[in-house]
């Protein structure tokens, strides 16, 4: 029977032949829609399947303090979403709010005080552990490798969207993106359709494999869509924050320009060096380690996961030959802005020392 319906030329008539093809257009007609509610139960019931599995691990986070410039002295709560990352209690999060007095999670009803562990600048993002753990919680577990998920698969965020219970939202991954509008970010993002709103930023995003694809890490309302931070990125700023409270990224000491060639492409052309790297301007820069460079964000990405102290393998032409030239990662200097954020937390513990054991006594 199997055999018959496979294979056509087994039939010896046009009768059989005519037969066959009514057989095939009935099947085509009445059974596939049924094959394709089949389908759609089974991705739902997946899901549902995943939303049981990491809802214990989503928290929601608020964090407030007194404003500083206001008259009136009053306080500024913001609140966020946050995941487990470990069985001790430590939740990542994005988007805290400046010099908290007092961070804390709502975690099944319960509330749990919890400390800051560190902040990383670039990302945004915040490595909390809590005083006391929850009886009761799953994390989500991630590691440095990058996992490769293709355009147009589905995607799950698990959030906390203001004061309701969490919940899932679903979407696609609709590209990878180094940039919005000039601004390079400081590693590849993922541009999402999934419709964020106020308190979900910070929840963590999965493919429908389980596989933990990144953090949910800002909002583009107009597009109804939302960037996130890749899985690996999030690794190496959980790493950092847990051993040191900070995250050291790379810096290659070089500026580079890109020019047209005559192969109706153009060339990364390194402008100038640090003094001792044995990089040389004009040198047309190919690869970094393993990574084809073709534009200058493709450095960005390069330097974002370079080690201060190790070194990275340069593949440049210079003068008709291409050499590989080893260039030592040097830590990244912090730029004006960052200064700016560190000299605000400075000036506000100072002026706010003396009253902030008062403030928390009395909320």
């Amino acid at each position: 029977m199997y055999r018959w319906i496979l294979s056509l030329s087994d039939f010896p008539s046009s009768f059989y032949r005519a037969c066959f093809i009514i057989y095939a257009s009935f099947l085509s007609t009445y059974h596939l829609p049924i094959f394709g509610k089949i389908d759609y139960l089974a991705t739902q019931a997946r899901l549902q399947e995943l939303f049981i599995k990491y809802e214990s691990s989503v928290v929601r986070v608020k964090a407030t303090r007194q404003d500083l410039t206001s008259e009136n002295k009053k306080r500024i709560l913001k609140m966020g979403s946050g995941f487990f990352v470990s069985k001790d209690g430590h939740i990542l999060t994005t988007g805290l709010l400046l010099n908290p007095e007092r961070v804390w999670i709502e975690h099944k009803n319960k509330f749990f005080l919890t400390e800051v562990l560190g902040s990383d600048d670039l990302c945004n993002l915040t490595l909390l552990k809590t005083l006391e753990k929850p009886s009761q919680f799953s994390y989500v577990s991630f590691s440095n490798n990058k996992i490769e998920t293709p355009v147009g698969s589905f995607l799950l965020g698990l959030t906390c969207a203001l004061e309701f219970e969490i919940g899932p939202s679903i979407g696609l991954l609709q590209s990878v993106e180094t940039s919005f509008g000039r601004n390079l970010f400081p590693t590849r993002m993922i541009r999402s359709s999934l419709s964020l709103g106020p308190g979900e930023v910070g929840g963590p995003v999965f493919d429908l494999n389980g596989n933990f694809v990144g953090i949910a890490h800002a909002v583009l309302p107009d597009l109804r869509s939302s960037f996130i931070l890749p899985a690996n990125a999030c690794s190496k700023i959980r790493d950092g924050l847990l051993l040191s409270g900070k995250v050291d990224y790379g810096w290659f000491g070089i500026t580079v320009s890109q020019k047209l060639n005559n192969e109706n492409s153009s060339d990364i052309v390194i402008q100038t060096v640090d003094e001792n790297s044995k990089l040389q301007e004009g040198d047309i820069l190919l690869k970094i380690g393993s990574n084809p460079i073709s534009e200058r964000r493709d450095i960005v990405e390069s330097t974002f996961f370079a080690r201060p102290g190790t070194f990275v393998d340069f593949f440049v032409f210079r003068e008709g030959n291409e050499m590989r030239i080893p260039v030592r990662v040097l830590s990244r200097p912090k730029s004006k802005q960052e200064q700016t954020k560190d000299d605000l937390i400075v000036d506000s513990n100072h002026s706010n020392s003396g009253k902030r054991d008062q403030n928390l006594r009395a909320e």
